[in-house]
């Protein structure tokens, strides 16, 4: 039985017959002030006294002749019971393990919280609740594995079935993701796929990995000598990382965490090194689905920081590099969140989006460049404001959330605990 003292249902009004029901968040009205029923989202209701009248369980609204209701739903957003289309009924399970209902195709959860609907063609539509007043309609970038036993709106018995492509259904949506985009999975030891999934999970959970990676590519181990292959600042698509660094920065990762500092080779100097070269390379894939408008903005603050390094901390003529060189006493009063950082504006980005994968990282940079972890929190939660919308990217990353929150696979508020 569900606790209605913890349901804020609909409010509105139910015309029954020729009475006028007032409903104030799902709880139904008599003229006379008493409360003669509760009506929940999807349509179900509970009668208790006339003139709605008495039952034991819930029924449709459909079920009462003449009946209809017309308000607003939790969300404030417009609510029509029955709607103007009568789709199929029966059960879902939605991404292999979340349990929904679908009334005369108005797709709810078992406490009874319209999340969505369905047609009888099988299209899916889902609320975003960050944007209420909009309906995401699921395609093959958005819909995770889906099957409904049940009838069409002429009463013909249906079982509808959708699997998403290659993904393997005996695993989430953010290991099938890792896999996919990591494609050398099944040629790499358990502790390096242990570090793929601890420095890209994040990205995973999000959505955000599937968007890039059907937009720029993916990632392969090979022999390039320098981290990976092509030139940063340039569209090369597939990331190839080199086979001896990826290991060695596995073992620095296990030994040291994401942040280590080393010795330079001008002493006393050290620089502060990001043991996350998966995430720093997918930070270059990641930099083309941005808005231009957003890559400005990182280019002016990462120019503003290489004019206060450059006063704070000079590089040493002798040192020859373009990496931040601190004391050890200076780790904590650095301007760049690692030494490479400093190199170009490119590098910056890539370090940035690396070091905010974990956690452990990521609060550091929330402390020393809260501009740039305020802008990350941006691509994984509000893409609107940030990613561009050239080939549709920022579109399916709102519709891949949407998914992914109904599907059970994104919780805001945990996303960044991991």
């Amino acid at each position: 039985m569900v606790d209605k003292s913890q349901i804020k249902g609909p409010s509105g009004f139910i015309q029954l017959s020729n009475d006028l029901l007032v409903v104030d968040y799902g709880k139904i009205y008599h003229a006379d002030g008493s409360q003669i029923g509760f009506l929940f989202e999807d349509g179900l209701l509970e009668g208790y006294g006339a003139p709605l009248g008495q039952w034991d369980g819930l029924k449709t609204i459909e079920e009462l002749p003449d009946t209809f209701f017309r308000g607003i739903d939790s969300y404030g957003l417009q609510l029509e019971i029955p709607g103007p289309d009568h789709g199929p009924i029966g059960g879902m399970k939605y991404n292999n393990a979340v349990d929904l209902f679908v009334l005369f195709g108005r797709i709810a959860t078992p406490d009874h919280k319209l999340v969505g609907r369905m047609t009888d063609d099988g299209t899916i539509y889902l609320r975003d609740p960050r944007f209420p007043n909009v309906m995401r309609k699921m395609d093959e970038n958005s819909q995770l594995a889906t099957l409904f036993q049940g009838t069409k709106s002429n009463g013909q018995a249906w079982r509808h079935e959708y699997q998403r492509q290659l993904h393997k259904p005996d695993k989430s949506f953010w290991e099938n993701e890792i896999i996919r985009y990591f494609e050398d999975w099944d040629r790499v030891a358990v502790p390096q796929k242990k570090y793929v999934i601890d420095t890209m999970k994040m990205f995973a959970c999000s959505g955000l990995l599937s968007v890039v990676r059907k937009s720029e590519g993916t990632a392969a181990l090979g022999n390039v000598r320098h981290g990976a292959s092509g030139v940063t600042g340039v569209r090369t698509g597939k990331v190839t990382l080199d086979r001896e660094e990826f290991e060695r920065e596995v073992q620095y990762y296990k030994k040291f965490g994401a942040l280590m500092a080393v010795p330079s080779p001008c002493k006393p100097y050290i620089e502060v090194r990001i043991n996350l070269v998966v995430a720093h390379e997918y930070g270059h894939q990641l930099e083309f689905c941005l808005t231009q408008a957003t890559q400005d903005r990182i280019t002016d603050i990462y120019q503003k920081r290489l004019t206060s390094c450059n006063r704070i901390h000079p590089i040493p003529e002798e040192a020859g590099t373009a990496s931040e060189l601190i004391q050890p006493a200076q780790v904590d009063d650095r301007v760049f969140v690692s030494g490479y950082a400093r190199s170009s504006m490119h590098e910056y980005w890539a370090e940035c989006v690396a070091s905010f994968a974990v956690k452990e990282s990521r609060d550091m940079l929330k402390n020393i460049d809260p501009e740039m972890h305020e802008i990350l929190g941006d691509v994984i939660m509000q893409p609107e404001k940030v990613m561009s919308t050239l080939e549709g990217k920022r579109e399916n990353m709102l519709n891949l959330q949407t998914s992914l929150r109904v599907g059970g696979e994104l919780e805001d508020s945990e996303l960044f605990k991991q």
